[in-house]
C-alpha cells in the first residue's frame, strides 16, 4: 500500500508543473516524440538510464534493447528503482555487431562521454544502412551527474559529429527558446536554494512549509516561459537540441 502510494505520487509530481524541471521534461519529450516517427526495427538506446522515454517508441519498433554503462547507471538509476539495462557497456566500444542495428536513441547523454566523436562513430557503425540516428543534447544546463559532465553543444557543434561520423542531418530544432531557457533555469535555482537543502537534511516540517511558498512560483514561472516562447521564439538560446541523422544507404 504505501510503496503504491509512493509510486502514484512521484508519478504526479513527474507530471506536475510544481516539479522545478517539468518544462525541460516536456519540452524534450515534445522533440522526442517528433523524432520518434523515424523509429522503426530494433533500436538500440544508448544510455537508456531509467527508459523514461520508451513509451514513445515501443509501439514503432520491433525490439528496444537498453544499454548504459555500469558504474553511473547501476549506481545512480537503479537506486532510483528504474529499469535496468539489457547490455552494460561502454557506449564508446559498443559491443554489437556493425549494420545491426534500424535505430539509435541517445538521450542527453554525450555531454557525460569523454570522447563523443568516438561514440557518433559508434553510433554510425551499428546501425544499418538507412537506419536512423535519435539524439538529444543540452546547450544550456547546469553542472549534473558530477564528475561526468563535460561538454555542451550547439547545433553546429552537433551536426558537425555527426557529419564528421558519415551520418547525413536530417532534422535538427532546439528544445524551447530563450523565455523556456531562462524559465527552467530560474524554477530549478528557486528551488535548489530553498527547499533542496532542507530536503537533503531531512527537516520535513520546513521543507514542507518551504514547498507550499516556493512550488506555486515555480509552476507559475514555467507555465509563464512557455507561453512568452510562443509569442516570441529567441531559438538562439535554448535549452538544447534534437536531432535525427540517417546513414547513407
Amino acid at each position: 500500500m504505501g510503496t503504491g502510494w509512493r509510486r502514484r505520487l512521484n508519478a504526479w509530481w513527474e507530471r506536475s508543473w510544481f516539479e522545478p524541471e517539468h518544462l525541460e521534461k516536456a519540452l524534450l519529450e515534445r522533440g522526442l516524440k517528433a523524432a520518434s516517427e523515424f523509429a522503426g526495427g530494433l533500436l538500440l538506446d544508448v544510455g537508456c538510464g531509467q527508459r523514461r522515454h520508451a513509451h514513445l517508441f515501443l509501439p514503432r519498433v520491433r525490439r528496444y534493447v537498453g544499454l548504459d554503462y555500469p558504474p553511473v547507471s547501476g549506481g545512480v538509476w537503479a537506486a532510483a528503482g528504474g529499469e535496468q539495462a539489457d547490455i552494460w557497456a561502454d557506449g564508446q566500444r559498443l559491443p554489437i555487431a556493425s549494420n545491426a542495428v534500424d535505430t539509435v536513441l541517445c538521450t542527453q547523454v554525450l555531454e557525460h562521454v569523454p570522447e563523443p566523436a568516438q561514440m557518433m562513430r559508434e553510433i554510425a557503425r551499428v546501425l544499418r544502412p538507412g537506419g536512423y540516428a535519435l539524439i538529444t543534447v543540452p546547450q544550456e544546463w547546469g553542472l549534473h551527474q558530477e564528475p561526468f559532465d563535460y561538454y555542451r553543444y550547439t547545433r553546429y557543434g552537433l551536426a558537425y559529429l555527426a557529419e564528421q561520423a558519415g551520418l547525413e542531418v536530417v532534422l535538427l530544432q532546439p528544445r524551447g527558446g530563450f523565455w523556456a531557457m531562462m524559465a527552467q533555469r530560474w524554477s530549478a535555482y528557486l528551488y535548489d536554494v530553498t527547499c533542496r537543502p532542507l530536503r537533503r537534511r531531512g527537516r520535513r516540517a520546513a521543507f514542507a512549509l518551504c514547498a507550499a511558498l516556493v512550488l506555486p512560483w515555480v509552476a507559475v514561472t514555467q507555465l509563464a516561459g512557455l507561453a512568452l516562447d510562443r509569442l516570441q521564439p529567441l531559438e538562439r538560446n535554448t535549452l538544447g537540441y534534437v536531432m535525427v541523422a540517417r546513414k547513407p544507404a
